[in-house]
């Protein structure tokens, strides 16, 4: 979809996949910070009125590096989350977040991460479900990190069955730097091996 910015006239090209599903919602220009509300004919329902539409969401089309590390976090809890922040900072990953699950699924439908960790609460369930129905190449390009209290951080059979690439426990914010470079070198491992079966598959 072809966007124009009606502050500067600046046209963005968003792909229809990363658009919210959603009659009306504004994104932020990202040449001059402005807001731009778009409308999508195809998905507006005519009963609503533009004054009955609440659109105080802002979806904003994030603009990084080219190259550049990004790591998406919904987490609540507030040790992981400091501690993660921290740990990224460190390893100089650009961040985003999300402080509700409306507003994390909005991003993770514009935007592309690398690493992508996430809170294992009732109210999070449904990012986790539109995760799950990603085409199997984003998923695998996403290391996707879940943190909860049902098993011990690393436990394999876990992340097997949640359907993501690590679990984390909740308590062990303290060792956040250990388990996320176990966490990195654990994916990097496992797309080693993707690389290497695409090849051979390629002949």
């Amino acid at each position: 979809m072809r966007i124009t910015c009606t502050s500067c006239n600046r046209e963005l090209s968003v792909p229809d996949n990363k658009l919210p599903d959603a009659p009306r919602f504004k994104i932020k220009c990202p040449q001059c910070r402005k807001e731009i509300v778009v409308e999508r004919m195809d998905k507006l329902d005519h009963s609503f009125t533009s004054a009955s539409f609440d659109v105080s969401g802002v979806v904003e089309p994030e603009v990084f590096p080219p190259g550049a590390r990004v790591a998406f976090l919904l987490i609540g809890e507030k040790s992981w989350r400091n501690a993660a922040l921290a740990w990224l900072n460190a390893e100089k990953y650009y961040q985003s977040t999300a402080s509700t699950a409306h507003e994390a699924m909005l991003k993770l439908r514009l935007n592309d991460y690398q690493l992508v960790m996430i809170e294992d609460r009732e109210d999070y369930q449904s990012v986790l479900a539109e995760i799950a129905t990603w085409p199997g190449l984003r998923r695998r390009t996403v290391n996707l990190v879940l943190l909860g209290h049902d098993a011990a951080s690393l436990d394999p059979q876990i992340s097997f069955r949640r359907g993501v690439n690590t679990y984390l426990s909740l308590a062990d914010a303290a060792r956040c730097a250990e388990l996320m470079d176990s966490v990195l070198k654990g994916y990097e491992m496992y797309y080693q091996y993707l690389r290497l079966a695409h090849e051979q598959a390629m002949g």
